[in-house]
């Protein structure tokens, strides 16, 4: 799998060496439909890209109804989860296998790991992340 086609890396100068070990750093995880990947209710200290498969994300509102947000197919390289690279582990909404999903995995620590060892990197990651979020929040607010 090209990690680089998730746009959590795009703009970053990743050498060879650091998608090795970026790659190398990711666990692959399966789910079957109606699995959740992510709970809104849970600390995880991972986070997801999608590799195959449709994934459909949902949210509990504060009178406890069930709210869709929306679906996302491996094609268009989603990732979810990415609070923690800020440190945050609680989950903002759910997200649920849509049929049989292969997912990559990479947890907070791993991340600390790639950190250390490519910090020139991160700037770029985390400058992604905030563009991943303002989009997520303009659409949240229309």
């Amino acid at each position: 799998m090209d990690i680089l086609k998730f746009a959590l890396f795009q703009g970053a100068d990743i050498a060879p060496e650091a998608v090795q070990l970026l790659t190398s750093l990711m666990k692959p995880v399966t789910f079957q439909s109606r699995d959740y990947i992510i709970r809104e209710t849970e600390a995880d200290p991972r986070m997801f890209f999608l590799v195959k498969g449709q994934v459909v994300i949902n949210k509990t509102d504060e009178d406890g109804q069930i709210v869709a947000i929306g679906k996302a197919d491996a094609s268009t390289h989603p990732y979810f989860g990415e609070s923690i690279l800020l440190g945050k582990f609680q989950k903002s909404a759910n997200v649920i296998a849509h049929g049989h999903c292969e997912c990559l995995s990479l947890s907070a620590e791993d991340f600390q790991l790639f950190m250390g060892r490519f910090p020139f990197i991160v700037s770029s990651i985390y400058r992604n992340i905030a563009s991943l979020l303002f989009d997520r929040l303009s659409k949240a607010n229309k």
